[in-house]
């Protein structure tokens, strides 16, 4: 059940909000009810349950980190649309960085691999993350994740320091 948890949690953090941002929900609103498009939504409750089931053992360091980061999301949204529905190239994907960096999205980490991109953005302070974005760009799909929510970067670390533990 803890590695379940685990990988619920480590999937959410590595993957952003549509309402604080309005490049993400205009793309959103755009997309979300074409026939193509591929949607996912977890609201805050399913993310409350899984803090719960974790804040169990309350002697497991590991089961309280994960209590707090899944209490810390309030929201997930994954909104995924074939490229040749919208029409994004590397110009668009440029233009909806520079339009993020503006709402003060910061730029965490990019990945490129031929023509494929992939681009962390969130808002938030040194100690807190909030409303991650993972935006990307592939040869077939556009993809937009967005989690709304608050995360400690203390908590972050100490997931990313002890994950090799939980295998």
């Amino acid at each position: 059940m803890k590695k379940l948890i685990v990988a619920l949690v480590l999937v959410g953090t590595v993957s952003f909000s549509w309402a604080q941002s309005k490049t993400v929900q205009d793309f959103q609103n755009k997309y979300k009810d074409d026939r193509d498009a591929k949607v996912v939504s977890l609201n805050g409750s399913l993310f409350e349950l899984i803090g719960s089931i974790a804040s169990y053992d309350e002697g497991d360091e590991d089961a309280k980190t994960i209590a707090r980061i899944a209490k810390g999301i309030q929201s997930m949204e994954i909104l995924a649309i074939p490229m040749h529905k919208s029409g994004f190239d590397s110009k668009s994907m440029d233009d909806m960085r520079s339009a993020l960096k503006k709402e003060k999205y910061e730029e965490l980490m990019t990945v490129k691999e031929g023509s494929n991109r992939m681009y962390f953005m969130t808002q938030g302070t040194d100690s807190q993350v909030k409303n991650m974005l993972v935006i990307m760009k592939e040869d077939e799909e556009f993809m937009v994740m967005s989690i709304n929510g608050t995360l400690e970067m203390k908590d972050l670390a100490y997931l990313a320091k002890n994950h090799k533990n939980w295998e």
